[in-house]
C-alpha cells in the first residue's frame, strides 16, 4: 500500500479508503454507483439515478466504456465530431443540471436518440406538431406507467402504444421520431456543462428505431442555432434568471415573428418566482426555444426580467 492510495480492493471485491483525505473525497460522493465495464488499469463508475437513461441505454447491449469527461472542457460539438469522424460505434450518454441525454451512433451517425428533458420528449413533440390532442397523449402516457412493472414493459414506449391505438399512421410517427432526434440532438450541442460518456457497442436490433441521421450536417445545422443562441444570450445570459408578466394582453393571434406560439405557451408560466429554466421545464420547452420566446416576451413588453436576488 502507498501512503498517496485512495482506494484498496481486496481480492474479495471489498473496497477501501486507506487515507483520511480518500474518505473526505468518498464521503463527497456518497450515493449509489454502477462500476462500468473498463480496461483492467482503469476504474470508472456512473452515479445511479435510478430513474435515468441509463437502462434505456444499457438495453442496445454496448460494451465497455471508452470515453468519459467534462463537457465544459470538450464542447458537444467537438465530441460529436469526434465521434463521428472516427465511424464509432456506440452509445453516448450526457448530463447537465437535471438532464439527461443519450445518442445511439452506428458508424459515427446517428441512429436513435432519447432524453429526459420534458421540451424533448416524443409527446411534446406531437402536441407541438399538432399530430395528437395532448388529452391522447396522456391518456396514453397513464397506460405506459401502468405497464411499467408489467414483463412487456419493455414494449410499452409510447410510440409504439400509439402506433397501437391508431392515432397515427406509420409515416406521421416516423416523421415525429426524427423530429424528436434532431431536437435531442441540438440540445445536446447547446450544453456548455455537464459530464459525458460513451460506451462502445450497440445492437441495431435492439434500437427502438433506427433513423440514420447523417451526423456531419446535423452538426452544421446545430451549429447555425449555437450562433444564433449567443445572439440570444447577449439579450439573456443564462436560464438562471427570474422573468415575470407584466399583464400586458398579448395579440389574439400569434403573428410567428413579434409573438410566437412558443411566446404564448412560456408566458402562462413566467410568475417571477420560478427561474427561466425552471418555467422552460414546467411548459415541456426546449431550451432554445425558451430563451428565443422569452426574449421576444421581453422585446414586446410582455414580461419583465427581475433583478437578481443576490
Amino acid at each position: 500500500m502507498n501512503n498517496g492510495d485512495d482506494l484498496i480492493i481486496d481480492e474479495e471485491g471489498a473496497p477501501t479508503a486507506p487515507t483520511d483525505g480518500a474518505m473526505k473525497n468518498l464521503a463527497v460522493n456518497a450515493g449509489a454507483w454502477k462500476l462500468l465495464s473498463t480496461p483492467s488499469e482503469l476504474l470508472l463508475a456512473l452515479r445511479d439515478r435510478g430513474d435515468g437513461l441509463m437502462t434505456d441505454l444499457s438495453a442496445l447491449h454496448p460494451r465497455s466504456a471508452v470515453l468519459a469527461g467534462d463537457l465544459s472542457e470538450m464542447q458537444p460539438s467537438d465530441l460529436l465530431n469526434f465521434l463521428h469522424q472516427g465511424k464509432r460505434t456506440g452509445v453516448l450518454l450526457a448530463r447537465s443540471g437535471g438532464s439527461e441525454r443519450g445518442i445511439a451512433l452506428i458508424e459515427g451517425n446517428v441512429a436513435w436518440a432519447c432524453s429526459t428533458a420534458p421540451g424533448e420528449r416524443l409527446g411534446e413533440m406531437l402536441v407541438k406538431a399538432g399530430l395528437v390532442e395532448r388529452r391522447v397523449i396522456d391518456d396514453a402516457l397513464d397506460e405506459q406507467h401502468r405497464r411499467r412493472d408489467r414483463p412487456d414493459a419493455a414494449q410499452a414506449r409510447l410510440g409504439k402504444l400509439l402506433e397501437e391505438r391508431g392515432v397515427l399512421p406509420p409515416e406521421g410517427m416516423a416523421r415525429a421520431l426524427r423530429q424528436q432526434v434532431v431536437e435531442i440532438f441540438l440540445g445536446l450541442l447547446l450544453l456548455k456543462h455537464g459530464t459525458f460518456l460513451f460506451l462502445r457497442g450497440c445492437d441495431p436490433e435492439k434500437l427502438p428505431a433506427r433513423l440514420g441521421l447523417d451526423t456531419e450536417a446535423l452538426l452544421l445545422d446545430g451549429l447555425r442555432r449555437l450562433d444564433e443562441m449567443e445572439l440570444l444570450r447577449g439579450k439573456l445570459p443564462s436560464l438562471s434568471v427570474r422573468i415575470k408578466a407584466t399583464g400586458k394582453a398579448p395579440p389574439p393571434k400569434d403573428d410567428g415573428v413579434h409573438f410566437t406560439a412558443e411566446a404564448r405557451q412560456l408566458l402562462a408560466f413566467l410568475d417571477g418566482k420560478r427561474l427561466l429554466g425552471q418555467a422552460a421545464a414546467e411548459a415541456a420547452m426546449p431550451d432554445f426555444d425558451a430563451t428565443k420566446a422569452a426574449c421576444r416576451l421581453l422585446e414586446g413588453a410582455w414580461a419583465v426580467l427581475l433583478p437578481d436576488r443576490k
